[in-house]
Parts: C-alpha cells; structure tokens; sequence
C-alpha cells in the first residue's frame, strides 16, 4: 500500500473524461432513440434521455442549438441526433452534447398532429365557450371503446365500486388502425341519439402512432357536433389527442372519466345520514315549537270556556251600543243648536247689511267734501314752502352780488383752505371764473 499510487476521484473522472473525448470521435455519426424525461429549462437548455429498447443515455442541448430546431420536440419523439461525448464530472455520469436534431419516424406523424391541432384550434373546435356544462345527476352512460379493451374493465370495476346503479351502455369500436376514426364515429353518433346522461370516449395507454387515430379531423368535428355530455379518457396522464381537446372534459386515464361521471356510494350514504339527521333535529325542534303553541292554546281562557268568550263579546257589544246612542242624541242636541246659530246669524246679517248700506250712501257726499279740504289746505303749504325755499336759494343770494369759491369741488370757508397757485372757481349769478392763487393775506 506504501508504494501504491493514491488520486482523487475527480481526478480518475478528469482522465476518463480526457480518454473518451480525444479517441471518441462522433462526428458525422447520427445516433437513433426516443426522447424520454424531458425538461425544457427556463434557460432555454433542453435536458432528457435518449433511448432505445436496450439502452438509455443522459442529453444535453444548449439553447443556441435549440433556437437553430424547426420542429417542437416533444416526450417520446424519436430523433436522430449528431453531437459529442461527454463526461460531467460532478456527478461522473455520462451524457451526450447535442448540437443537431432532427426528426425519425414518427416526425411525420408529429408534424401532421401539430398542424391538426393549430387548424382546430383556429377554427374554435377547442373553445371553453362552446363546451357543454356537465349535468347535475348522471345515472345514464354510453361507453364508447373496443368490445376486448382493458379501459372497458377499468371503467365498468370504478363503476361497479363507486356507483353501481349506474345504467352502463356499451359502444364497441375499433381503437387502433386506420379503420379506428370512421367506427369511433358511428359509435358516437349512435350513442349521441339515445340521449344518455354523459358519454365515455375511452382507450388504454399505447404509442404514439397507437393513438393517433383519436387525431382524425372528422372525429373532432363529430365531436364538437354531439348534443351529449362527452369525457374523454384516452392513453395515460402523459398522451393528449385532439379528442382530448375537443371534449367537454378530459379525463387523463378511463379509470379517472367513470370517477368523473360517477359518484361514491359512500360518500352519499355519508352525506345521506348527515341530512337525516338534521331533518331529524329541525323535525324535532318544529315539532317542539308547535307543540309549545298548541299549549298556549289548549291553556288559552277562551278556549277553555268558549261561552264565557261570546258573554264577554256580547256584553261588549251591549256597551258600544249604548255609547252610540249615546253619541246620537248628543250629535242631534248639537244639529239643533247649529240651527239656532244660523237662523240668528242671518238675521243679524241682513240688519247690519241694511244699515251699512244706509251709510254708504251718505260716504260719498263726506268723502268728496273732505278731499277738497285736503286738497285746498295742501295747495297753501306747497305756496308757502315755494316762497321759502325761493327765499333760502343760493341762487338768490348770489343775484345780490355775493359769490362761492370753491377748490375742487369743496367750499373754500377759510383761507387755510387754499395754497399758493391753487386753482379755485368762484361762481357768480351768471357764471364761474377760475383764478390762480398768488398770495392770501389774514384778517
């Protein structure tokens, strides 16, 4: 062990590493296999296995390489690829660096399916708005599948085990080959016409050309055409077929669609005995109230003595009777006084209108009388006011050769009024002279 050589590890995989690339040499080599456990990361790198029925090889495809592929790559393609050989050293493993890609076999039937489903799309066979709600109840199913098929077994054992009431109707049709689509079809069709609850299109897992007769283009459009409720359960989780997409709802296995239109026994016994009991409990608790109620009843004085109940009634009705009368006489009493008031009022009326009318004819001679008065006393109070106002005129005063002298429209009552070169009017009888200040002299 003294004279033993002791490396690291890494250093072992870093010289097989240099060993297999420098004498493995793969160019121009294109190797065959179906693609497997694929991760397309969000780097744009694609990760997954290359395998055939004997072996299996770990792949890398950087995004630069991706960008360069004119078809999407999908789980369980096969491909023919062209790259080099590698050896990740963290992990020791082995693994293929991708750097061409192209399709092998199956690429064909890839590409047809891809344009199928981009034409449907299109044309709105996939759209959620046309999809039919599933029914509130379903005891009434068609099953469309192969006579021999395993997803017959699986939907009849889910059904028989969940909900075995159930009405199961049987559509045989072939579920492989090119013959597959058009008896697919007439199953349907004929199933669509004997108004089932729902319809179960279901097959077992295969390959991808197994299942590509659930592809066909008059399939979808039949489909999509169908009055009935139809599930889908076509291949495993993994396959999808246009028949998936056109469906009212996709079940990924057969065994999942008879769930999907079936329901658990136990849980509706479960929820059975729950709703029992509580009808049971609100039974008890109405009954309890109506029973309270009727004792109220049963114990209401009335009801114990329902003579006593008619005495009480008629002795009260004696007593209203009385008060009406009562209310009559008095109401009479009160009609007659009314009449007395009237009678004394239109009595009263016509003599104060004829003596107010023996007035009036004396009011216009005093009316006339008294506005001469008025008139003649107010004429000397406007005589003897003219005379006095004529008197007090500034006007007058300044017909006697007096004058007013003013600065800017202000009366100038003292010489500390006015500064030298102020300009000052002086009006006259017959006019204004304007003057200039040159001096003012104090007295």
């Amino acid at each position: 062990m003294r004279n033993d050589m002791v490396v690291s590890i890494s250093s072992v995989i870093a010289r097989i590493k240099n060993v297999l690339t420098q004498t493995m040499d793969l160019g121009g080599i294109w190797i065959q296999g179906e693609i497997s456990n694929l991760t397309k990361h969000r780097s744009g790198h694609y990760y997954f296995s290359l395998k055939d029925k004997s072996g299996e090889m770990n792949c890398v495809m950087f995004s630069s390489y991706v960008s360069k592929l004119n078809f999407n790559v999908q789980e369980g393609m096969r491909v023919l690829v062209s790259g080099s050989i590698n050896v990740y050293e963290q992990r020791g493993s082995l693994q293929l660096i991708i750097r061409q890609m192209k399709q092998d076999g199956l690429g064909d039937l890839y590409l047809e399916f891809e344009k199928r489903k981009q034409d449907l799309l299109m044309a709105g066979y996939f759209d959620e708005s046309h999809k039919k709600a599933m029914p509130e109840f379903i005891g009434d199913i068609g099953v469309i599948t192969g006579a021999s098929a395993a997803a017959l077994q699986d939907v009849l054992s889910t059904i028989q085990r969940r909900w075995p009431m159930m009405k199961v109707h049987l559509y045989t049709s072939l579920v492989q080959g090119n013959l597959a689509p058009k008896s697919l079809i007439q199953a349907l069709k004929k199933a669509d016409k004997n108004h089932h609850d729902a319809l179960l299109i279901v097959r077992g897992g295969g390959s991808f050309e197994d299942l590509f007769c659930f592809n066909d283009v008059e399939l979808v459009k039949t489909i999509y055409s169908l009055d009935t409720y139809i599930v889908s359960g076509v291949g495993h989780e993994v396959d999808t077929t246009l028949c998936d997409l056109v469906c009212d709802h996709r079940s990924v296995t057969p065994t999942a669609a008879a769930q999907w239109v079936s329901l658990d026994q136990y849980e509706v016994m479960t929820q059975i005995e729950k709703n029992k009991t509580l009808l049971i409990n609100e039974m008890r608790h109405i009954l309890n109230g109506y029973s309270s109620q009727l004792n109220i009843y049963k114990n209401h004085p009335y009801l114990k003595d329902p003579k006593s109940f008619i005495v009480d009634k008629q002795l009260k009705l004696d007593a209203y009777r009385t008060q009406l009368e009562h209310a009559l006489d008095l109401q009479k009493q009160k009609m007659d006084v009314i009449q007395n008031y009237k009678a004394n009022l239109i009595s009263s009326m016509s003599r104060i209108m004829e003596n107010n009318a023996n007035q009036l004819n004396v009011y216009p001679d005093k009316i006339e009388a008294g506005m001469r008065s008025i008139l003649l006393k107010n004429q000397h109070a406007l005589q003897k006011n003219c005379a006095l106002l004529d008197a007090y005129s500034p006007l007058k005063v300044l017909s006697r050769g007096y004058s007013i002298t003013k600065k800017e429209c202000s009366v100038i009552k003292s010489i500390e009024d006015v500064q030298r070169d102020d300009i000052i009017q002086t009006r006259l009888q017959d006019g204004i002279i304007l003057s200039r200040v040159e001096g003012k002299e104090e007295e």
